[in-house]
């Protein structure tokens, strides 16, 4: 999926160092075709948002600043007619109700992390991508990319 001069950004957003070190480097590590960018937090997540082409966002659920259902809604402002970037929920909680729920407010997979492994998430990212390609191009007849950093969330009040 990726040629040799595309990159493809990702963004964790995560409270826990080690868990975000981890899936940043192993990702780095399984593919030379990502750049990885850092939030510990919701707030710093969405900024990063705004501020940079982002093609998927990877979300812990449980964040220090406000819930992951929260950065989902801000970064889907129209549930399932608005998909620019794709939504990876990555996260401690096992609940099916927890997971189905992050999937109605736009995350286009759910890994648990106690049982995904790097390839897991870097085989959710590709599909997450392909996915919302497919969508827009059936949706507004796109054929560039539409990210996030352009102007695509909502702004936090």
């Amino acid at each position: 999926m990726e040629t040799a001069s595309q990159t493809t950004t990702v963004l964790l957003i995560d409270p826990n160092n080690e868990d975000r070190q981890y899936y940043s480097e192993r990702l780095k590590i399984s593919s030379k075709g990502y750049t990885v960018l850092e939030a510990s937090n919701a707030e710093r997540g969405l900024a990063i948002c705004r501020a940079e082409q982002i093609d998927c966002v990877v979300t812990e659920l449980h964040l220090p600043d406000m819930s992951g259902f929260q950065v989902l809604i801000r970064l889907n402002p129209i549930i399932h007619r608005s998909l620019h970037t794709p939504v990876i929920a990555l996260s401690h909680f096992i609940l099916p109700s927890i997971m189905e729920a992050a999937k109605k407010l736009g995350a286009q997979s759910y890994l648990i992390k106690s049982h995904a492994s790097c390839d897991d998430l870097d085989r959710a990212i590709q599909k997450a991508i392909a996915r919302v390609e497919v969508a827009r191009k059936e949706i507004y007849g796109e054929k560039g990319h539409v990210g996030i950093s352009e102007g695509k969330i909502a702004k936090s009040s």
